[in-house]
């Protein structure tokens, strides 16, 4: 059984001819606007459902081990900030040159 693909005939159906036909344009636009609506509302619906039952998408894996360092170095900033901030407060004893 072969199955051939006539795009002149095709091509001639979509033309415009001699008569314009805006409404079958914009059933065509809105057809096509609706149909992707509705496969970004399942796959978006999809992704809920996997997510929700506890599952992964995409096939990378995560490494068991987590580098804190990083973390430590930032904490490490706040601390020192935090006592500057004390120091500024307790330590520190300003003069008011305007007197």
């Amino acid at each position: 059984m072969k199955i051939s693909l006539n795009t002149k005939a095709l091509l001639k159906h979509l033309s415009y001819g001699e008569h314009i036909r805006p409404a079958r344009d914009w059933f065509t636009l809105l057809s096509v606007a609706v149909f992707l609506s509705a496969c970004s509302l399942a796959w978006n619906l999809w992704l809920l459902h996997t997510v929700k039952s506890g599952g992964v998408i995409g096939s990378e894996t995560v490494d068991a081990t987590f580098d804190t360092r990083p973390i430590e170095s930032v904490q490490g900033v706040f601390e020192e900030r935090r006592n500057e901030e004390l120091r500024f407060t307790q330590e520190y004893r300003f003069v008011d040159p305007s007197r």
